[in-house]
């Protein structure tokens, strides 16, 4: 399942009580066609808040929000591209950077399911698993990262695995293997545990200083 927190909302100190207003706007309205699951309108909104706001946590929380809506929309090499973007706050917001590496392992390995080539499945796949080994070596409590691992691991294990092809085997492998070299079996399982609860994927943070305890859901991160 992919972590996009539901939209964490941040109020900080700006130049104006204008722009303060103007920017919670775009970031309530991000919010709500996001829940309305119009991913297409809510990244033109993150991408015209993202251009107005300055480097600093709230950045870093809108750029993840921004890759949360190139996931949803099937963008899996934009969205991997921006959840593997190092913002200068890197290191302040531990949580965040562990939830991108997350969501960044979910997106190379769909961006590996599209694909035919073999070699260059291979090459995402491992990128995807290096991404969840860094998550468990930080947390290795964290069950969604155990069971996407192993997901990913069997399927470049399939990969590795050279496939036999006989007369006696050839009409049952057409029903279960595509031309992806992955069973349907395993791509939709990644696809249906990568996608649940995507009507909360949005964090909403408190705006005071307790951090939100960590729920069982993912969401996305502001």
């Amino acid at each position: 399942m992919i972590r996009l927190p539901a939209l964490l909302l941040i109020v900080t100190l700006v130049s104006s009580m204008q722009e303060m207003l103007q920017d919670y706007r775009l970031q309530l309205r991000a919010n709500s066609l996001y829940e309305k699951r119009d991913y297409s309108n809510a990244e033109n909104t993150l991408r015209q808040l993202l251009s107005t706001i300055p480097e600093g946590r709230k950045k870093t929380a809108t750029t993840f929000n921004l890759a949360c809506t190139f996931y949803m929309q099937g963008k899996y090499a934009e969205a991997s591209a921006m959840f593997a973007h190092k913002p200068q706050t890197a290191g302040k917001d531990h949580d965040i950077e562990l939830q991108s590496l997350f969501n960044e392992s979910n997106s190379l390995a769909m961006s590996a399911i599209g694909i035919t080539a073999k070699s260059s499945k291979t090459v995402l796949f491992r990128r995807s698993l290096d991404c969840l080994k860094s998550v468990l070596l930080n947390n290795p409590n964290d069950g969604d990262a155990k069971i996407n691992y192993e997901i990913v691991r069997r399927y470049l294990h399939e990969l590795d695995t050279p496939q036999h092809s006989s007369s006696s085997s050839t009409g049952n492998k057409s029903k279960t293997q595509p031309k992806s070299g992955i069973s349907q079996d395993m791509a939709q399982r990644l696809l249906e545990h990568t996608q649940q609860d995507e009507s909360s994927l949005m964090r909403q943070l408190p705006r005071n200083k307790s951090t939100a305890a960590k729920s069982g859901s993912n969401n996305m991160d502001w």
